[in-house]
């Protein structure tokens, strides 16, 4: 649990209608684009040794396998005074994503031949469909909470090939939680609270992103974090709308970044509560956190509340280590990331724990400035 940072100033900033904490670390860059939200960022040359160290564990199979999925709760920490954000936040949009190299495969057994040999290793579940509701989705008009279809995505076969390939098992100091490639500028989008532990006021650290994980293998490698930027109300607030966070990625010992091997998912931003999605991630109550799990549902959002318009529920039956994991439309299509698992926030305003989970709805709020300021 690294990179101790302490709020010593409040700054007014006239090009935002919001407050930046300016924290006692060199690493930490606020960044303010007119009329948008305020994001914070750490660069890991600023703590070069200490991102070595923290990263070390998860660089061999072993090591993986020994993770531990991380506990939502122990890094959200408590929310502070509710915001009153704009529901649409603007006109609805998209960004394409990226196919791999042609000789992604090749290459990635050419350098990892030993994790390509663990892919055959470890238990692959024989049963593959799991329904959990009386009907199947496509006779459900509108999202319902508990609602939803779960299966194994990565059971049948190891998932190296695109898009699959491009969601992946993060691992850092305080657990593990699951992210998604999402430009051609070897940036994933993962959780807010995978990268900053509102309770300890620290960023959590020592990230390390192993795309298409399957059973502690890396058939791609490992790739080390770059950047990692959030929006400073996630410090501030906790609110889920904040709960997302862009990480930069470095190129592996090949010179290659990590778009080479697995592509780009696509995003989407500011369309409506009620989509249909397909949640993917590696929770620790579904294969042990080693097999990539999908629920496909429809999203709802709950009441003013808990969150209004801006908080999107869905059925899902994944729960610890599927923070940050994505919520996509039009999968296997357009592959557009529209949101990321935050968790749950009890009964009343998500649905029963284990059948149900929310998210940040993305909009220009968050995930378009965040980007923007990581340089997706």
């Amino acid at each position: 649990m690294l990179f101790a940072s302490k709020e010593v100033a409040l700054l007014t900033w006239k090009r935002c209608a919001t407050f930046l904490i300016i924290l006692a670390i060199g690493a930490l860059a606020p960044v303010c684009v007119a009329g948008q939200e305020v994001t914070t960022s750490i660069e890991r040359k600023s703590v070069p040794e200490q991102a070595d160290r923290d990263a070390r564990p998860f660089l061999t199979r072993e090591g993986r396998l020994r993770a531990k999925p991380l506990d939502w709760r122990t890094t959200i920490g408590k929310p502070g005074p509710r915001r009153n954000l704009r529901v649409d936040q603007g006109k609805a949009a998209t960004s394409k994503g990226g196919e791999p190299n042609p000789n992604a495969i090749r290459e990635g057994q050419k350098l990892y031949p030993e994790e390509w040999r663990y892919l055959n290793q470890g238990p692959r579940p024989t049963t593959l469909n799991y329904m959990y509701d009386d009907a199947p989705l496509m006779f459900i008009k509108v999202g319902t909470a508990d609602v939803f279809t779960q299966y194994c995505e990565g059971c049948a076969v190891p998932t190296t090939t695109y898009p699959d390939a491009a969601i992946g098992k993060l691992f850092s100091s305080s657990g593990s939680c699951s992210a998604s490639v999402i430009s051609g500028n070897n940036a994933i989008v993962t959780a807010a609270h995978c990268c900053y532990d509102r309770g300890k006021k620290n960023w959590v650290g020592g990230w390390v992103f192993a795309p298409a994980y399957d059973n502690g293998a890396a058939p791609f490698g490992t790739f080390n974090w770059s950047s990692a930027t959030i929006l400073t109300s996630w410090i501030t607030s906790g609110d889920i709308p904040s709960d997302v966070c862009v990480i930069r990625l470095a190129n592996d010992s090949a010179g290659r970044g990590v778009t080479f091997y697995t592509g780009w998912l696509g995003r989407s931003w500011n369309f409506g509560s009620v989509q249909e999605h397909h949640a993917l991630g590696y929770p620790g109550n579904l294969g042990g956190g080693n097999l990539l799990e999908l629920c496909t549902s429809e999203s709802f959002s709950p009441s003013s509340a808990c969150g209004g318009g801006n908080v999107l529920n869905t059925g899902c039956s994944m729960t610890f280590g599927s923070s940050g994991g994505p919520w996509i439309r039009s999968y296997r299509g357009g592959n557009w990331v529209n949101s990321v698992v935050h968790g749950y926030d009890g009964t009343t305003c998500t649905g029963t724990f284990g059948q149900t989970f929310n998210g940040a709805r993305f909009t220009s709020g968050n995930i378009f400035t965040i980007c923007n300021a990581a340089g997706c």
